[in-house]
Formats: C-alpha cells, structure tokens, sequence
C-alpha cells in the first residue's frame, strides 16, 4: 500500500486539474456569455414600486377586513 502512495498522489494532481478545466469550460463557453451578462445586470436593475407589488390595493383590502370599504 506504501508503494502506492505516491501513484495516488499523481493521481489526484490528475484528477484535479481535469476536473478544474472542465469546470473552467463549462463557466467560459460562448454560448453561456448572454446567460452571464443577464447574471450581472442584476444589480443595476430599478425595484418596482412597492404598490406594485400588492397589485394596486390598499393592505386592509388584502386581509379583508370589513371596514376596508370606508
């Protein structure tokens, strides 16, 4: 098992340096740029407007209180 040690060491060196191109490939194709781009717009992107959110009506009209009519 000793012998084997230092095959399994390069081994790993391997293995990781595989798997960190194919990680590198899969982030940097072309064809992902627009995805990416879409990614980091994110940011910059203006909130609604809070009444927006609630689709126009007042918080009481939401819950259905009985006095929301007043």
């Amino acid at each position: 098992m000793i012998d084997l040690l230092p095959l399994f060491r390069t081994l790993w060196v391997v293995w990781f340096f595989v798997l960190f191109l194919g990680m590198l490939w899969l982030v940097l194709r072309p064809s992902r740029k627009s995805h990416y781009e879409a990614q980091a717009d994110i940011p910059l992107r203006d909130d609604p407007p809070a009444r927006a959110l609630r689709g126009d009506r007042p918080a009481r009209a939401l819950r259905g209180d009985a006095h929301a009519s007043r």
